[in-house]
């Protein structure tokens, strides 16, 4: 028996959030590694002053993972997923506005919105992969998640840190990396969304035969039973 069934990709709900892990992790973590080349090299800021400035993003997760927790439980994981990577969308297009001499509050807008996206689809992309595997692989399912992250960070840090070196200058590869990163990000939200709506659980799997018990069989009163 194969340590990574090939099946548990037959349901869309598991397969679905493995790209969305993949593409959250390339956009947040990608313009991550710029942001902190950008602080450095383009403000001249030192290792702790670039820390506190990314503060902001990091700050998030205190306000969006409890408000991930009740959105999931009320909408289930996969409307709070797209919701949060729809934040992470139009928050990398922020970073837009960086250049040599931007002012920093410019550039709490990216940081902020950003920060309150990712933290906001993670446990509700944990939650649902976790529901769409059988009861028996959630464990393994929820591996195979941090597994996807992990390859979109080698991804996005390689793509985006190429087209800094290459793009003429550092301002340009952020520039492009950010709109790179929205794509993304806008990308995982309708796969999120339309996975939702096809029913995550067993879609993509045949449907099970239907019994002669499950037919409807008339009743003494007329009514079916």
């Amino acid at each position: 028996m194969p340590l990574l069934p090939p099946s548990l990709f037959r349901r869309s709900g598991v397969a679905a959030t493995a790209v969305i892990g993949v593409l959250l992790n390339l956009g947040f973590y990608g313009l991550l590694y710029l942001a902190t080349l950008y602080f450095q090299q383009e403000r001249a800021y030192g290792p702790l002053a670039t820390g506190l400035a990314l503060l902001p993003a990091a700050v998030m997760v205190l306000v969006a993972a409890p408000l991930s927790g009740r959105l999931t439980a009320r909408f289930g994981p996969y409307r709070p997923m797209a919701w949060g990577l729809l934040l992470g969308a139009v928050g990398f297009l922020g970073w837009l506005a960086a250049g040599p001499g931007t002012a920093y509050g410019w550039l709490l807008f990216p940081l902020v919105v950003t920060g309150l996206g990712v933290p906001m689809t993670v446990p509700a992309a944990t939650a649902a992969i976790m529901e769409s595997a059988p009861a028996d692989a959630a464990g393994l399912a929820s591996a195979v998640f941090n597994v996807a992250r992990q390859v979109g960070n080698a991804i996005g840090v390689a793509l985006f840190g190429t087209l800094a070196a290459t793009g003429g200058s550092l301002v340009a590869g952020v520039h492009l990396s950010a709109v790179i990163a929205s794509a993304a990000f806008a990308l995982g939200a309708l796969l999120a969304w339309h996975t939702g709506r096809r029913g995550p659980g067993s879609a993509g799997l045949p449907a099970p035969p239907v019994t002669r018990h499950q037919t409807a069989t008339p009743s003494t009163n007329g009514t079916p039973s």
